[in-house]
């Protein structure tokens, strides 16, 4: 019975079946709400076998009451086709375990015995107490898991803000560099000075500490200006990207009760409505030398900072509520443990409402060095950012997985052969793959590549692993690796019990980056805000991430997928993150993702999507046949489709939403198709010929709409590096289809420029 507690424990199975080897039986033991092992003695059933039992199948889990591993009277085979069988003596009160060495280490089977002992002892010394309840942890394990692998405390900062700290650094190098954008750069002194104007000017509007200020502006150095104006002037800054629907930032600026927006006059007619104050950055009148200097206010590392907003499942954006003491603490540890400096510069490349953009303005700052900001439209093309890191000598990659991928695409496309500047790769927010650190380092042989993970709600980034170019990661994706500092890192079940190491559970993250809670939203915060404690440890706040993770036994964490990601095949529970693990180690897979689909009359199946690292070198039908000699069936993917590329969310996520809804439980019927000569040579073959790869859509015409098609705004950069370096996204907005754009580039470039030999 202890033995199907112990399996229900690291599986979560509600019903754990045990083989009988030596009896003619097989024993259900089911689990179920609060059931003691009082409770359970007496409803321990038996379902006798009619026959001699057969083998029990591969996985299974069995018993024996002889002792013996070497008694005859257990069937041949039958014992080796278990992965756990257990021989107990009871006349001995002695057992022994016997674990398939194939699948499991000494090291494991050490972790098992342990656990069985500790499980015992809880059930002899308290059968009333409900079995899920009681703790599986040797002392040992439970020492490392929440003391030594969490032992992260360290004094970064004094007691300081984030403007304070940009303001020492002002006054120590007032003549650096903080920012360039176009053919000008932009002084720490120049910056200080009219972040200190505007600041003045609101708090002349009332803005002060916790007060929320609208920021709408694109990429430039008026936002690093206005977003120090903000603190400066006490309050806390709600990013809201241009890019975004008129409806959505209307409803993030009624959500966040902003006293005050900052726009420019470019943006005024797109502004949202649902404010008190507005102020233009580009009309702004010259004030008394009085303004210039730095405000002093009653804030506070405790007060607000900024109120970012992620997506909620409602519908409605979550604003998340972020204090100083998190974020600063957050970017000097980033800064001081990768020795980021007044020589560095970052590329601005995120959304400023993705958290990644914190660090490329306020981060690389805060180190002395300097943010380059794209111009808006040649920011979003990857030939415009090779160009910058080269020109501006850009040493910190920081960006979301897919944007290094477009950017890497781009460079080994080009056969670009100058080694880049670039000497630390920050990224985080989705999975790495793997294989990524090796391929920037052919670009960047001085690279330090670090993967970051976390949550927006616990001040940008909670964990890092670096890279070792002297090793190999065996998974299809980097692991989230280890805390950083003053935060922690927990691994729990449903009832908040610490795991073990190696089983699945909910990551929770603490420590002093924790966000302040969802804004005015007290029932979602207290939902995903928890008080914890366990054993002798204080009480303290955890953030519940949703994300499914492990501890490897050298405290590793190593993320699964979303808790949301879970599904049940045939009434088995499967981690979604399990599957797209497998995938992403098939050669030549460059990124997986697995979803769920409904069928209209059947069972809930799965799809499997990936990408390629070189075109034309994978084939679904082998990929499913190697998946099927690594995984159960019921883990299986229906089918696995080949893409170009994953559609990406606003922050340049996979969308796994758009995947799933996207699933078909049916190829769809092929659509009529008027066919159409296409000139060799021509533009139009080029696009066309793009098009379809960038698409996966062997029947593109060139009247299809190509947002219609699948396209979004990461597969017209894809697509724009495959026609001709000179063309730019807006180019594919304003000219849908493949005729539309091709008579805009003869018009504009004349005849297309004769392939390369």
């Amino acid at each position: 019975m202890a033995t199907a507690v112990l399996v229900h424990r690291y599986t979560g199975l509600d019903q754990v079946s045990i083989e009988v080897l030596d009896g003619t039986g097989k024993v259900a033991v089911v689990l179920s709400g609060d059931t003691s092992t009082s409770r359970l003695v007496e409803n321990l059933t038996s379902a006798p076998a009619t026959a001699p039992p057969s083998a029990p199948t591969p996985g299974a889990v069995a018993v024996s009451f002889t002792g013996d591993p070497g008694n005859p009277c257990i069937a041949e085979g039958t014992a080796a086709d278990c992965e756990m069988v257990l021989y107990a003596d009871v006349a001995a009160s002695r057992a022994t375990l016997s674990l398939d060495g194939s699948r499991f280490d000494g090291a494991f089977a050490d972790r098992i015995v342990g656990h069985l002992d500790v499980l015992l002892d809880r059930m002899a010394k308290a059968p009333g107490d409900p079995v899920r309840r009681l703790d599986i942890l040797t002392d040992r394990e439970a020492d490392a898991l929440l003391r030594r692998w969490n032992a992260t405390d360290r004094l970064l900062t004094d007691d300081i803000c984030l403007h304070q700290a940009f303001e020492a650094r002002a006054a120590a190098a007032p003549e650096a560099v903080a920012a360039v954008f176009a053919e000008e750069s932009w002084s720490f002194g120049r910056v200080n000075l009219q972040a200190n104007e505007l600041a003045h000017r609101l708090i002349g509007l009332g803005v002060g500490p916790d007060v929320r200020v609208a920021v709408h502006l694109e990429r430039t150095p008026d936002l690093l200006v206005t977003i120090l104006a903000v603190l400066k002037a006490g309050g806390a800054y709600v990013p809201l990207d241009p890019k975004y629907p008129r409806a959505r930032l209307d409803r993030m600026v009624l959500g966040t009760d902003c006293a005050v927006m900052v726009s420019s006059r470019a943006l005024a007619g797109a502004l949202p409505t649902r404010v008190r104050h507005r102020l233009l950055v580009d009309e702004l009148p010259d004030r008394a030398e009085a303004r210039w200097l730095n405000p002093i206010t009653q804030v506070g590392p405790d007060n607000l900072c900024y109120v970012i907003h992620t997506s909620g499942s409602t519908g409605t954006p979550k604003p998340i509520a972020l204090c100083h003491r998190g974020v600063l603490n957050n970017l000097v540890d980033l800064n001081t443990r990768y020795g980021v400096g007044p020589d560095d510069a970052v590329l601005a490349l995120s959304s400023p409402g993705f958290d990644m953009s914190v660090y490329e303005f306020l981060g690389i700052t805060l180190a002395g060095g300097t943010v380059v900001i794209p111009e808006p439209e040649a920011g979003q093309h990857p030939a415009s950012w090779l160009e910058l890191v080269h020109r501006h000598r850009v040493t910190v990659w920081n960006s979301a997985p897919p944007l290094m991928d477009i950017f890497l695409d781009y460079v080994e496309v080009t056969g670009d052969r100058r080694p880049l500047p670039v000497e630390l790769a920050l990224t985080g927010g989705d999975w790495v793959g793997a294989t990524m650190p090796a391929r920037f380092r052919k670009a960047a042989p001085r690279l330090r590549f670090v993967a970051l993970g976390g949550a927006t709600e616990a001040s940008i980034h909670s964990t890092a692993f670096e890279a070792d170019p002297s090793t190999t990661w065996g998974g299809g994706q980097l692991p989230y690796g280890r805390p950083l500092a003053n935060q922690r890192t927990f691994v729990l079940d449903d009832r908040m019990m610490p795991v073990p190491v190696g089983v699945a559970g909910e990551l929770c993250l603490g420590g002093i980056g924790l966000a302040r809670g969802y804004l005015d939203r007290p029932d979602e915060t207290k939902e995903r805000f928890v008080p914890w404690t366990y054993r002798d440890r204080p009480e303290e706040r955890l953030y519940r991430t949703g994300d499914m993770a492990r501890f490897s036994s050298d405290g590793l964490i190593e993320i699964l997928g979303r808790k949301d990601f879970q599904v049940k095949i045939n009434g088995i529970r499967v981690e979604l993150g399990d599957i797209e693990s497998a995938l992403a180690t098939r050669p030549g897979v460059k990124r997986a993702v697995v979803v769920p689909r409904a069928a209209p009359h059947g069972p809930t199946a799965l799809v499997g999507y990936v990408t390629a690292q070189r075109p034309g070198a994978l084939d679904s039908a082998s990929i499913l046949q190697e998946l099927r000699e690594q995984l159960p069936e019921h883990m299986v993917p229906a089918s696995v489709e080949v893409m170009d590329a994953l559609p990406l969310n606003g922050n340049g996520k996979v969308d796994r939403r758009a995947l799933a809804s996207s699933a078909q439980p049916y190829p769809r019927p092929p659509r009529t198709r008027v066919r159409q000569s296409v000139v060799p040579g021509s533009w139009r073959r080029l696009v066309v010929e793009a098009w379809r790869d960038v698409l996966e859509a062997g029947h593109l015409e060139d009247h299809d709409d190509f947002f219609e098609e699948g396209g979004d705004s990461m597969k017209a950069i894809r697509a724009m590096v495959r026609i001709d370096p000179r063309l730019r996204v807006s180019d594919i907005y304003r000219h849908r289809t493949a005729a539309a754009l091709a008579d805009h580039l003869t018009e504009t470039y004349g005849e297309p420029p004769a392939p390369s030999s």
